[in-house]
């Protein structure tokens, strides 16, 4: 028997196919977003119980603290991090600084790790741009001739403070015209009324590490790209942690600790991650530096009330002066 083959019968014959081709189509996807769902679900479980996103970011806030002139990061243990399909580990953390007795936000970093750490990157996003300026210190004595530098202040800084309402709080930076030991330059703070954030030390930049990064004008002032001694971080499993700030009592507890975390940074990461995403270059040599010859530091970051600050003024050893940001008091005697 012979069947005519018409347009209506070919027309419901290409829509039965097609249809039985997109239900095929729409069930391998739906597997397949099943499938990447599974795979996301383990990798996000085997990420965080391995702990590598609260280690990332705690070697991160190290590195801040580490780098960033009194500016500090806020390491939170379970970290909200999380792993890409491709193994990238991306993280944000909010960034401070201390104005008085207060902290004050003012950005927020925003890390990716990739596999090949030469490509992660590391962005921190400011608030207010204003916020991104950093202070500068100045080495009292050239490395490589020994000479002394001695910088000529403006009275620009100090005439600020003294127009300043008492009722204010400010941060603060100077250097010295030689080095001192930390607990010898805490000691010589100790009288006035202020706190020590940070104090960047000599790690034999020029000396020892000689293609270090730096900044000179004639004979007038040298600066170099250095690290500072901060509050200590430490732990021992990324899931709780501990601080101790800078102060003359325990600031040798302080400097072990800074070093034992260099040497945990050392032997645990490679090179190019310590260097490349944390950003800090000659890392082995300071270590060796500082563990040889002991810490010796030129400046420091302080916060404290305006007045308090002002009185610095009568200290000769002291230069490259430069003011900060204010605030309302907030300070506690």
């Amino acid at each position: 028997m012979k069947t005519d083959w018409t347009n209506e019968k070919e027309k419901k014959v290409f829509w039965k196919y097609r249809f039985l081709l997109t239900f095929r189509v729409i069930r391998v996807i739906v597997a397949l977003l099943f499938l990447y769902g599974i795979y996301m679900m383990f990798l996000s479980i085997g990420y965080h119980k391995t702990n590598l996103d609260n280690k990332h970011e705690y070697l991160m806030n190290l590195a801040m603290d580490w780098t960033q002139a009194g500016n500090y990061g806020d390491f939170e243990p379970h970290s909200t991090g999380e792993i890409t399909p491709f193994f990238s580990q991306k993280l944000s953390f909010p960034l401070y600084k201390t104005i008085g007795k207060e902290e004050k936000l003012i950005g927020n970093v925003h890390v990716t790790k990739r596999v090949i750490t030469s490509f992660s990157t590391k962005e921190i996003e400011y608030v207010n741009p204003a916020d991104s300026k950093a202070f500068h210190f100045y080495l009292p004595e050239d490395p490589r001739t020994g000479k002394s530098l001695k910088l000529s202040d403006s009275d620009d800084v100090w005439n600020s403070l003294e127009k300043v309402h008492e009722g204010t709080v400010a941060n603060f930076a100077f250097s010295t015209t030689r080095y001192f030991e930390p607990k010898e330059l805490l000691q010589l703070l100790a009288k006035y009324d202020v706190d020590v954030l940070w104090m960047p030390l000599y790690a034999g930049e020029l000396k020892d590490i000689k293609d270090v990064g730096y900044s000179q004008a004639g004979g007038s002032y040298l600066s170099v790209e250095t690290l500072g001694l901060s509050k200590a971080r430490y732990t021992e499993d990324y899931l709780s942690y501990s601080e101790l700030l800078i102060d003359k009592d325990k600031i040798e507890e302080n400097e072990k600790l800074m070093l034992s975390n260099m040497e945990m940074l050392l032997q645990n990461e490679s090179k190019t991650y310590v260097e490349h995403l944390l950003g800090l270059r000659y890392l082995q040599e300071r270590h060796d530096y500082l563990e040889k010859n002991g810490f010796k530091v030129y400046g420091a970051v302080i916060t404290g009330p305006v007045k308090e600050i002002l009185k610095l003024k009568e200290l000769d050893v002291i230069q490259g002066v430069q003011l900060g940001e204010f605030d309302y008091w907030n300070w506690v005697e």
